[in-house]
């Protein structure tokens, strides 16, 4: 026989009192499949109400103080515009430095190559009569047979002296 029990009382343990040993053992095995609920760690989801999600907020509340964009004063941003353009105008006068630079560089390198050919073109033209003289002074017999006039070399760096001058001036064309 199985004893009633009331489950306003709140009672934590249930007796069983006048029944069979059978009928205590099922009523064993229904309370503890009934109470028993598995545990934490076997859930997929926690019921806790933490893991639920936020409710979003309705459309009607209007942007927070953060999402506002404060108004600037006219003066201000006049101000802004004013410093913004005066960087602009340094950084392109820097550059318009640079480009000056530049261009002065490679004038003065255009300058100095044209010289150098000049001079170089000059050599040239030495050296082939340079080789000449010294043909002149090595085969003594040939100088009257060819009529090649003996020449000093003292006489032709005089010469190549005098040509200089009178090309460039008092400038050394040596100097770079």
């Amino acid at each position: 026989m199985a004893v009633a029990v009331d489950l306003s009382k709140h009672t934590d343990c249930v007796e069983f009192v006048g029944s069979s040993e059978e009928d205590i053992n099922y009523a064993k095995t229904f309370w503890q499949s009934v109470q028993l609920e598995p545990p934490a760690e076997s859930r997929l989801v926690s019921s806790d109400i933490k893991q639920r999600l936020k409710v979003a907020p309705s459309g009607t509340h209007g942007l927070t103080y953060a999402h506002n964009i404060p108004e600037e004063k006219p003066e201000l941003h006049d101000f802004f515009v004013r410093v913004r353009t005066l960087e602009q105008l340094e950084h392109f006068s820097r550059v318009q430095k640079f480009a000056e630079a530049r261009e002065e560089d490679r004038t003065m390198i255009e300058k100095r190559r044209a010289e150098r050919i000049k001079r170089e073109s000059i050599s040239r033209d030495f050296i082939g009569r340079k080789r000449e003289v010294r043909e002149a002074y090595v085969d003594k017999s040939e100088e009257a047979d060819n009529g090649v006039i003996d020449e000093d070399p003292s006489d032709a760096l005089l010469q190549l002296d005098a040509f200089e001058k009178s090309k460039f001036g008092e400038q050394d064309p040596d100097s770079d």
